[in-house]
C-alpha cells in the first residue's frame, strides 16, 4: 500500500518559492548586502521547517543556519554586473556574471542551510572547523582570483571589490571537508541542497537578469518599469523553489528528526531576560563593534592589487566579513541554544530598521550607540524581540514566529514607501498606472505575504 504523504511535492516547491520571492524582494527594498539577505534566508528556512514539521528547537537552529547561509552570498557585489546587461556588446558577459554569482550564492547557501538540518548529527567541532575551512578557502579565492581581477564581472573603469571566487573556493573547501566527515546518507542531503541551490541560484539570477534586457528594448513610456524588482522576484522564486525541492527529496532521510523528544523545546525554564541580553550583545557585536574596529583598516587598503602577502588587512577583511559574523551567531547558539529564534528573527528585523533609518537620515549613524536613532532602533526591535520570546513559548510556535518574521519586515517596507514615495495626484492616473507603476512592488509584497501566511495557517501544527 502506497503511503499517503501529508504535503504534496508542489507545496514543497511553491511555498518556499513564494516566501523567498517575498524575502528577496524585501531584501532589495529595505536592506541590501548580507544583512538584507538574512530576510529570504530566514523565510525559506521557516517554510521548510513547517513542511518538514521540525520540532521547534531543531527548526530554530535550521532557520539560523538559513539566515547565515543565504546571508553570506550578499557579500558579492553585482550592481555593475547587471550594468553590463544595458549594453548590447556586453549582455552575454553580464549574463555569465549573474549566472556565476547566482550559482555560487545558491551553492554555498544550500550547503550551510542543510548543515542546519543536520545540526544534531554534526559535532560542534566539525561545524566550527568547517566554518574555519570556509574562511580559509574564501581568503585563497580572494587572493588568487578576485583581488588581482583575473576574471572580473564589474566595471574596470570604476573597480569594485568582488568576492564571487572567494565564496566559490570557500564553498568547495567546505563541501570537501564535510564529505570527509559525514556518512553517505547525511552527505547526500548536503549534496542535494548544494546542487539544487547551484541550479536554482544560477537560473534565478541568470534568467532574472533578462528583465533588465527587456526593459531596454521597450519604449521608455511603457507603464511597467520595475525591471530590477522583477529580477529580484525571479531570483527569489527560482532559488526558493530549488531549496524546497531539495527538502522534498530529503524528506524521508530527515524523518528521524521528528522523533527527537519535544521536551528539549521547552522554553518555560529559559529566563527571557537572559535570552534578550545575549541577543543584544550579539547584535551590538556584529552590527557595530566589528565594523567599527575593522572597516577603517579594510578601507585604508583599497588600492592594493595583486597577490600580496597575507597581512593584517586580509585578517581585517575576514573578521569584518558576514561569514565570520555567522560563525559568531552559530557558536553563540551552541552555548545558548534557546537564543536561536531571537538571533534568526529579531536580528533579521533589527537590520531592516537600521537600513530604513540610515536612508531617512543619511548623515546620522543609526547603528552607532549613544544616539537617538540607536535608541529608536532598540525600542522598536525590543517589541519584536518580546513578541518572539512570547510566541516561541506558544502552542503553534512555527506558525506564529513565521507571521512575526513576515509581517514585521513587510511593515518596514510599507513604512519606507510611505516616507520616501511622493505619489502624484491619483485622479490623474489610470488603474494600470496605479497597479503597475506606483503600487506594483507593494502589491506583490502584500499578495505574497498573505499567501504564505495562509499556507502556514492551513498547515500549522501543535508544537
Amino acid at each position: 500500500m502506497i503511503k499517503q504523504e501529508k504535503y504534496p511535492k508542489w507545496l514543497f516547491i511553491v511555498f518556499p518559492a513564494i516566501a523567498m520571492l517575498l524575502g528577496w524582494g524585501l531584501r532589495g527594498y529595505i536592506g541590501g548586502g548580507p544583512f538584507g539577505a538574512m530576510i529570504p534566508g530566514a523565510m525559506v528556512a521557516m517554510t521548510i521547517s513547517i513542511l518538514l514539521e521540525l520540532p521547534p528547537g531543531i527548526a530554530s537552529i535550521f532557520v539560523l543556519f538559513g539566515v547565515v547561509g543565504v546571508g553570506i552570498g550578499g557579500e558579492m557585489t553585482y550592481g555593475q554586473t547587471l550594468g553590463f546587461l544595458k549594453n548590447s556588446d556586453t549582455i552575454w558577459w553580464g549574463t555569465l556574471g549573474t549566472t556565476v554569482k547566482g550559482s555560487i550564492w545558491g551553492l554555498l547557501g544550500g550547503i550551510i542551510l542543510s548543515m542546519g538540518l543536520l545540526y544534531n548529527r554534526l559535532s560542534k567541532k566539525t561545524i566550527i572547523i568547517g566554518f574555519l575551512v570556509l574562511l580559509i578557502g574564501m581568503l585563497i579565492g580572494f587572493k588568487l582570483i578576485n583581488q588581482p581581477m583575473v576574471i572580473y564581472f564589474s566595471d574596470p573603469a570604476k573597480p569594485r571589490a568582488e568576492s564571487w571566487a572567494a565564496l566559490l573556493f570557500g564553498a568547495i573547501a567546505l563541501l570537501l571537508f564535510l564529505k570527509n566527515k559525514m556518512d553517505f546518507v547525511d552527505f547526500s542531503i548536503i549534496s542535494r541542497f548544494a546542487l539544487c541551490g547551484l541550479i536554482g541560484g544560477g537560473l534565478g539570477f541568470g534568467l532574472g537578469g533578462f528583465w533588465m534586457v527587456l526593459g531596454l528594448q521597450l519604449p521608455t513610456d511603457v507603464i511597467f518599469q520595475e525591471y530590477w524588482k522583477a529580477m529580484e522576484f525571479t531570483f527569489g522564486l527560482l532559488l526558493g523553489s530549488a531549496f524546497g525541492y531539495a527538502a522534498w527529496l530529503c524528506r524521508n532521510e530527515l524523518d528521524s528528526e521528528k522523533a527527537i523528544p519535544t521536551a528539549k523545546d521547552n522554553y518555560a525554564v529559559n529566563p527571557i531576560l537572559k535570552e534578550l541580553a545575549v541577543t543584544f550583545i550579539i547584535g551590538l557585536l556584529i552590527f557595530w563593534f566589528f565594523s567599527f574596529l575593522f572597516d577603517p583598516i579594510v578601507e585604508a587598503g583599497k588600492g592594493i592589487r595583486g597577490f600580496t602577502m597575507v597581512g593584517f588587512r586580509d585578517l581585517a577583511i575576514l573578521l569584518s566579513n558576514y561569514t565570520f559574523f555567522g560563525l559568531i551567531m552559530i557558536v553563540t547558539v551552541m552555548r545558548f541554544p534557546k537564543v536561536a529564534w531571537q538571533l534568526a528573527i529579531t536580528l533579521t528585523f533589527c537590520h531592516t530598521l537600521i537600513d530604513l533609518f540610515s536612508d531617512i537620515y543619511p548623515d546620522a549613524a543609526a547603528n552607532s550607540p549613544f544616539t537617538a536613532l540607536f535608541a529608536l532602533v532598540f525600542i522598536i526591535t525590543f517589541i519584536v524581540a518580546s513578541l518572539t520570546a512570547f510566541y516561541q513559548r506558544s502552542k503553534y510556535k512555527l506558525h506564529n514566529l513565521f507571521l512575526i518574521l513576515v509581517w514585521s519586515t513587510v511593515l518596514v517596507a510599507f513604512l519606507r514607501f510611505a516616507i520616501n514615495t511622493k505619489i502624484p495626484n491619483i485622479s490623474e492616473l489610470s488603474i494600470s498606472e496605479l497597479l503597475f507603476r506606483i503600487f506594483f512592488v507593494h502589491i506583490v509584497f502584500m499578495m505574497s505575504a498573505l499567501f504564505v501566511s495562509w499556507i502556514s495557517y492551513k498547515n500549522k501544527t501543535v508544537t
